[in-house]
């Protein structure tokens, strides 16, 4: 189990800007009006032993059937969190974006194979369904 799949199961996430998969990797991302951009890689298990206590708590608030699985997409114990996931069948986590200061994201669209999720501040993130790393423009 990799660090990211232990901390959803106990509905927890890093605060830590970025887009999370279940397989271990980690990448710190940004957003704005112009979408989800990619910064770069880090290692969660280095950023956890530096601070094993920075964390919040999430509260899944919306879930939607998409291809293969599900969408699921809340808050977290601070105002200005928010969070949207892919899960398989089994309601296991096949990645999670979390974003500190986006508001809670609560509207979730599928359209063909790509995800949008849209928060409570009006940002709105569209990433595809399988493989949203490869999908995210390197930072300008």
């Amino acid at each position: 189990m990799s660090d990211i799949t232990t901390l959803w199961s106990s509905a927890r996430l890093p605060i830590e800007d970025g887009l999370y998969f279940a397989d271990g990797r980690s990448y710190a991302v940004e957003a704005d009006e112009r979408g989800l951009r990619l910064v770069e890689s880090f290692d969660l298990a280095e950023l956890l032993a530096e601070d094993p206590e920075w964390l919040t708590s999430i509260d899944v608030t919306r879930e939607i059937r998409v291809p293969g699985g599900y969408a699921c997409a809340g808050e977290g114990s601070h105002g200005s969190e928010g969070f949207f996931a892919r899960l398989d069948e089994d309601h296991s986590l096949v990645w999670v974006c979390y974003l500190s200061e986006s508001n809670p994201f609560g509207e979730l669209t599928v359209e063909a194979s790509t995800l949008t999720a849209t928060s409570t501040s009006g940002l709105s993130i569209t990433l595809p369904l399988d493989d949203p790393d490869k999908a995210l423009p390197a930072e300008d």
